[in-house]
């Protein structure tokens, strides 16, 4: 993948990326705004990629959680909690940066290709939203009543808690980051594909042009005037 891009900005020029709240086409042909979201979402495929590894470090902290004495639980499984809220957080300003990004190019440049991505950056940041209402649905909470997902979450593990003691908190956390990570593999394949349509088409542009560039010439040297110089034939009288 990473050849791949390369290959590109070797083909076509390097740009500053656009702003992650989307806009900035105003003047800005189809194939800049093109490369700057490329390399918008390169920057946003690498942060999804760190919240993974993040999420496969918890997975191993949740599970050495597991096997220690229980008055040892409550601490870490707070941290784990409020990490947790942060990973979703940022993973949703992601999918919405990126919707509104192709809405605005769709808008701009009449592209159906990115309107159709717009759609399934929505759909993925209503998805990761669904997953966490269901949890709470399910432990008789509405995710409606708290004003951010880090007090949702900790209401969600608080309440298991109760029921089920350190252990049934601990295995709350351990749902919900099998489920955070499933949605950041998801995340990051989106983006992939993304990234794959867009430099295809910015690959063909350039071959579309060259080959004009090329036929130019072609013809430019065809119809160049004869030349001026005297002939150097020497006649004899």
């Amino acid at each position: 993948m990473k050849t791949f891009f390369l290959a590109l900005t070797l083909l076509l020029p390097s740009i500053q990326p656009a702003q992650a709240g989307g806009g900035g086409f105003a003047g800005a042909t189809e194939t800049t705004q093109i490369m700057n979201n490329l390399q918008l979402a390169e920057a946003y495929a690498q942060q999804v990629m760190q919240y993974q590894n993040e999420l496969m470090q918890y997975q191993t902290m949740i599970k050495n959680l597991a096997e220690h004495p229980l008055g040892y639980l409550a601490p870490e499984i707070d941290a784990l909690v409020s990490n947790h809220a942060r990973v979703i957080a940022k993973s949703k300003d992601i999918g919405s940066s990126l919707t509104r990004v192709d809405q605005d190019f769709a808008a701009q440049f009449q592209s159906e290709t990115a309107a159709s991505y717009a759609d399934q950056f929505r759909g993925w940041t209503t998805h990761s939203n669904d997953g966490l209402k269901a949890m709470m649905l399910n432990a008789g909470l509405q995710r409606e009543n708290f004003a951010t997902d880090e007090a949702a979450l900790k209401a969600l593990v608080e309440k298991n808690k109760k029921s089920d003691g350190n252990l049934g908190a601990l295995k709350t956390v351990g749902e919900i980051n099998a489920q955070q990570l499933q949605e950041s593999m998801k995340l990051r394949d989106l983006i992939s594909r993304q990234q794959i349509a867009q430099g295809t088409y910015l690959a063909s542009q350039n071959a579309k042009e060259q080959t004009k560039d090329d036929m130019n010439d072609v013809i430019g040297k065809s119809t160049a005037a004869p030349s001026s110089k005297p002939s150097e034939k020497k006649y004899k009288y």
